[in-house]
């Protein structure tokens, strides 16, 4: 969740022709991104908006392959957003998650069977879409969070940036936890909900 977190704002400040440095976190459960440019303008905005966005959306993203029977366009995807974090990682924590989860999905490609290929891609999945809720609901709006950060600079209460994210996230919760449970992710028979039975 964290490297998500971490990594929306990375790819935003990218996007947005920020640039970014690394980005580092702890066992505290803290982390951050050294960008290059934090003046004020509108690839700022996105740049911190983007953090809490990140793992619902990648949740419903990955729910919609998964729901086409592609885990395995699931686990390609994740491994290549993980490779990419571990790039740009710095400090122990960082370092180590980013090299395990990375390893792990290199074997599970390699040499895992489908039916564990599919149970990790949706575990994942349901990781980012239930994380990325129960995260945007239990942030903190102090002034050193993003929720703060956003208020002091752009003078709307950290109450509504929290808001707008758990919004985010309750939707991409209800749409992606449709699409999987409709079954189709699942090779026929396995699955109690499978429209196709």
């Amino acid at each position: 969740m964290t490297v998500a977190h971490e990594g929306g704002h990375m790819l935003m400040a990218v996007l947005t022709f920020r640039g970014f440095q690394y980005f580092t976190m702890d066992d505290g459960d803290n982390a951050g991104t050294r960008r290059d440019n934090q003046t004020w303008g509108p690839g700022d905005f996105l740049t911190k908006l983007a953090g809490y966005f990140a793992p619902p959306l990648l949740g419903l993203g990955g729910a919609a392959v998964l729901a086409r029977g592609n885990a395995w366009a699931v686990l390609v995807g994740a491994l290549v957003l993980v490779f990419a974090a571990f790039l740009y990682a710095r400090g122990g924590l960082a370092n180590l998650v980013t090299a395990i989860t990375a390893a792990v999905l290199i074997l599970l490609l390699w040499r895992g069977p489908p039916l564990l290929q599919v149970t990790v891609a949706a575990a994942a999945v349901w990781l980012m879409l239930l994380g990325g809720a129960r995260s945007a609901v239990m942030m903190s709006r102090a002034v050193q969070s993003d929720a703060g950060r956003m208020a002091s600079r752009y003078l709307v209460p950290a109450i509504l940036w929290q808001a707008l994210w758990v919004g985010t996230a309750l939707v991409c919760l209800y749409a992606g936890g449709r699409l999987l449970f409709v079954g189709t992710a699942w090779p026929a028979g396995l699955w109690p909900f499978d429209v196709r039975a």
